[in-house]
């Protein structure tokens, strides 16, 4: 179901950021380029109260395209709204709203946790109750100073910091970056919970697991363009299934006695009476053929979205 523009937070449309440029040397005649695609043309846009994983590998665009979105970096082309203002003459107004982790994280490293925490609230309210829970959740020590502390236990200082107002809108670039899986379990329950009180949250990643996790649509970019926009599950079940099958022993096929259609992709032989299938979206036929076996169990798995990224970048 489309969105009407004012549920829409993010609006990101043909936005091109070319770093460089070519030019013609004498030597060979030949062509050298100094000219990097970071963003070429991407467009897509957030809805209010989801959340939107931006997705592709070191490289991709990702961090480009959030620059660009926060007015850190001046593009070439194309036009971006926040909350319905324009990202460069509302720029102020924006991050008044916005809460952000960036990518190259850097904090006061002679300031302890909680003395950053006092100065960010000197000019951005923060929700006490929300701190408090923050507080519970993350164990980094906030009474030590920064330069002392791990780069995990940095990033722990960063989320804290974008969240603790609770912002409307979040914007993460690599946020889980350094954290211990526990710590990562707990961020990840932080923006369902916000997601749930309606706040949006933008989430760039390469960790396709944390993506599938948390995230209701998802983009991925491929050497700056937008490739694919799809909500996370119709993506998943466009793509091949898994099907585990357990016959009865009594009458089990053979490898070969699989009905030889474009739908079945392989077939594998687990034991005497298990089968494992990688089959297309269509499987009717299929489950029309094994009418005539008796089973005992059948599991049906969508591929992971790790599967659908790799056919992409393949």
């Amino acid at each position: 179901m489309s969105k009407s523009e004012s549920d829409q937070v993010l609006q990101v449309s043909e936005v091109t950021k070319i770093y460089g440029r070519s030019y013609l040397t004498n030597i060979a005649g030949k062509t050298i380029s100094r000219r990097v695609v970071g963003a070429e043309e991407v467009s897509f846009v957030v809805n209010k109260g989801e959340i939107f994983g931006f997705l592709g590998p070191n490289g991709a665009g990702k961090t480009t395209t959030i620059r660009c979105i926060l007015d850190y970096l001046k593009m070439q082309s194309g036009v971006i709204n926040v909350f319905g203002l324009d990202h460069h003459i509302d720029a102020l107004e924006i991050r008044e709203r916005i809460g952000y982790i960036p990518g190259d994280l850097a904090l006061f490293k002679n300031y302890t946790g909680n003395e950053l925490i006092k100065f960010y609230g000197s000019f951005r309210p923060i929700d006490p109750d929300f701190l408090k829970e923050l507080r519970s959740l993350f164990r980094v020590d906030l009474s030590l100073k920064i330069k002392s502390l791990s780069s995990g236990n940095r990033q722990q200082v960063g989320i804290i910091l974008a969240l603790a107002s609770k912002p409307e809108f979040l914007i993460l670039d690599e946020p889980t970056s350094g954290l211990d899986p526990l710590m990562t379990a707990n961020f990840h329950r932080i923006l369902k919970k916000l997601k749930q009180e309606g706040n949006t949250i933008f989430l760039s990643s390469h960790d396709l697991a944390e993506v599938q996790s948390v995230c209701d649509r998802v983009g991925i970019i491929r050497e700056g363009r937008m490739i694919l926009i799809e909500n996370v599950e119709d993506l998943r079940s466009k793509f091949v299934q898994h099907i585990n099958i357990k016959f009865d022993p009594s009458k089990v096929p053979q490898i070969s006695d699989f009905p030889s259609n474009s739908s079945i992709i392989s077939v594998n032989q687990i034991k005497k009476t298990v089968f494992n299938l990688t089959i297309s979206e269509n499987i009717n036929s299929f489950l029309q053929w094994l009418r005539n076996y008796q089973i005992i169990r059948l599991t049906i798995e969508d591929a992971s979205l790790e599967e659908i990224f790799l056919q992409y970048y393949e």
